[in-house]
């Protein structure tokens, strides 16, 4: 008799596994959703700053070659990029564009 009743009982314990999985597999993917592009945008940090950095120094460089003459561009070592790259498009208003691993940032100077 004993025997029969654990046997019959023994599903429960199944189910109610099942269900805690679940629960707890659910429980991950919202949190998930939730963080990881938080995580992204903070690893992004690094990259805006640098694409900055390269947009100011193609504000700075146009500056220069308003006021003082030509002068070559900046070469940037690290691997961003910026814009513009010719001394004909150094005019009022400027906008630069700096761009780093998929990040871009952006300066406009009125002079």
């Amino acid at each position: 008799m004993l025997h029969k009743k654990f046997t019959n009982e023994s599903g429960v314990i199944v189910i109610v596994t099942i269900l805690l999985i679940s629960f707890l597999l659910s429980m991950v993917m919202v949190l998930s959703a939730i963080f990881i592009p938080k995580i992204k945008a903070s690893a992004e940090i690094k990259r805006s700053v640098v694409a900055a950095y390269a947009a100011d120094s193609a504000v700075e460089w146009c500056l220069y070659v308003v006021n003082k003459g030509s002068i070559a561009a900046p070469v940037m070592q690290n691997g961003s990029s910026y814009t513009p790259t010719l001394e004909a498009s150094c005019a009022s208003p400027l906008k630069a564009i700096g761009t780093y691993q998929g990040v871009s940032r952006a300066f406009e100077v009125s002079f």
